[in-house]
């Protein structure tokens, strides 16, 4: 098996803080995933536990990752979180954040949503403040989302070392499962292309559709990196996004009040 370059999935190395790889089937730490031949053949390290090879997707593509992170895998989402060094999360965050940001600045959500930051002032420099704000409104509400959903976690788990056993920290492994869950909004460049040609009913539909693909993805990454039951993780996520919503709406006002 030849070791493929990716760009954005790296392998991270193993660091003298106790940092470890896990399996990608079931989760347990693994010492290393896989062993040098030769200097140009590699042989996949095989779980402890379930008996199967520990990550398969080090010979894969970042396009075959990619599809499986769209369609939910757990195996993909341990594979990016706990034995790849994806630097460039971080920018992917920021480039949902400005999406979700314009969405909401240019009254793509007005029909469903009462927040709008919209200012037809003839002024272009106070006109664009809008954006700001909307940038503003949208990041307050990814923060609170993961301080609720972190805080739920400890309260509802019972456990102060959640995740302790893979080495990663648990709220940076949480954050960072945040904003992989977050790649759903995607899904909103459609409704940006073609709103004009498309009904209140249709845009209904779709911006329903990824909003429950977007919780949906949340609640698969939190039981991974939880490492608790779908249902439990089900209950957490919900509720962290019923109290985010009503805290957010609050916090518009006042945004609102700044226009």
């Amino acid at each position: 098996m030849r070791l493929p370059l990716q760009d954005y999935f790296r392998l991270r190395k193993l660091k003298s803080n106790g940092q470890h790889y896990v399996c990608i089937n079931c989760g347990c730490p693994v010492p290393e995933l896989y062993r040098r031949i030769s200097s140009t053949v590699l042989k996949i390290t095989d779980c402890e536990k379930c008996k199967t090879p520990a990550d398969k997707y080090i010979e894969f593509e970042a396009l075959i990752i990619l599809i499986d992170l769209v369609l939910l895998s757990k195996s993909a989402y341990r594979h990016i979180l706990y034995n790849s060094n994806c630097k460039n999360l971080w920018k992917i965050g920021i480039i949902l954040i400005l999406l979700e940001a314009y969405c909401l600045w240019t009254e793509t959500f007005s029909k469903f949503t009462n927040v709008c930051y919209r200012s037809d002032h003839p002024d272009p420099f106070l006109a664009e403040k809008g954006f700001y704000l909307s940038s503003l409104h949208i990041l307050i509400g990814t923060i609170l989302l993961y301080t609720f959903v972190y805080l739920l976690t400890r309260i509802m788990l019972h456990c102060a070392n959640i995740g302790s056993d893979t080495g990663k920290a648990y709220p940076l492994v949480l954050l960072q499962g945040t904003i992989l869950a977050s790649i759903a909004k995607f899904f909103f460049i459609p409704i940006i292309i073609w709103k004009q040609h498309t009904t209140d009913s249709a845009m209904a539909i779709h911006i329903s559709l990824v909003v429950a693909y977007f919780v949906i993805s949340l609640i698969q990454i939190h039981s991974v990196v939880s490492q608790c039951s779908w249902t439990k993780s089900a209950v957490i996520v919900l509720l962290a996004f019923v109290v985010k919503t009503y805290f957010l709406t609050e916090i518009s006002l006042f945004l609102n009040a700044l226009m």
